[in-house]
């Protein structure tokens, strides 16, 4: 199983209905991509974050899909403009000692085949996680 974690602290001045529609579309995520097999959305507690959303899917294959899926595209658009600092990393039972550079490896390519992804996650003052090492652009 592989859980995908997002930590998320909204700017200061983000429009509230904006907050709000981009909590919908991660919960919406969370109901449309067939492969999450479970996941929440809501406040984070523990640090310096305001939201968190976690997804489980039981493979690559179901990460991909999640990457991928249009509910998550759109969350990408709706909600990155609003957030101050993203965390994004995965926690799995996997016990393959390449899986990080898998999992590396789905970012980079739907960061291919998204470079508005790409550009969003760029634009996110503070961000952690896979996906911006390598521009899409060539």
């Amino acid at each position: 199983m592989i859980y995908h974690v997002n930590r998320i602290k909204i700017k200061a001045d983000a429009p509230s209905a904006q907050v709000e529609e981009a909590l919908e579309s991660l919960r919406n995520q969370g109901r449309q991509v067939s492969s999450v097999k479970s996941f929440v959305v809501g406040r984070d507690h523990g640090g310096d974050f305001d939201w968190g959303a976690t997804y489980v899917v039981e493979d690559l294959d179901g990460l991909w899909e999640y990457l991928t899926h249009p509910a998550t595209l759109n969350s990408d658009k709706i909600g990155l403009p609003v957030v101050e600092r993203l965390d994004i990393f995965d926690i799995s039972d996997d016990e393959d000692p390449e899986l990080a550079a898998k999992i590396e490896e789905l970012h980079r390519r739907r960061n291919e085949l998204s470079p508005e992804t790409h550009e969003m996650l760029a634009g996110v003052p503070a961000y952690l996680g896979a996906g911006l090492e390598d521009d899409p652009k060539g």
